[in-house]
């Protein structure tokens, strides 16, 4: 009996040991998949006179990451990218475009849907919409 327990106690180490391992190996793998990023955009508003109207506007974005790869910028409810570099960690973009509502950017990985960085541009107005004209007239 007492060999038994210690077989048992044994396989429970072994067990406990091989658990541990599998947990580190999945924990480096999920640690090496994360992408430090950062991107900036200039500049980081456009102003248009009244508001309603689009403004027009230059923008120069810069991005780098910590993993080379292949990477692709895109514009909020475009499916198509503004521009793709291939094996890169760093890229730069100049692009003009007029809008009336905030712009933003993101850089993701070829092929994938997840962000690893985004940026915005946004809208403001010189001078913003009144409500509804008030009437000069009155009955009473």
């Amino acid at each position: 009996m007492h060999a038994k327990k210690q077989l048992q106690r044994l396989f429970l180490q072994i067990k406990t040991s091989c658990l541990l391992m599998l947990l580190l190996a999945i924990s480096s793998v999920a640690n090496a998949t994360e992408i430090q990023a950062s991107m900036n955009v200039s500049p980081e508003q456009c102003v248009a006179m009244r508001q309603g109207q689009a403004c027009y506007v230059s923008v120069e974005l810069s991005w780098q990451v910590d993993t080379p790869g292949n990477y692709c910028l895109y514009t909020t409810g475009d499916a198509k990218a503004l521009n793709c570099w291939i094996n890169k960690n760093t890229g730069e973009l100049k692009k003009s475009f007029d809008s009336k509502v905030n712009v933003e950017f993101s850089l993701r990985r070829q092929n994938e849907s997840l962000s690893v960085a985004t940026a915005v541009v946004k809208m403001a107005w010189v001078h913003k919409k009144k409500g509804q004209p008030r009437k000069s007239w009155r009955i009473f």
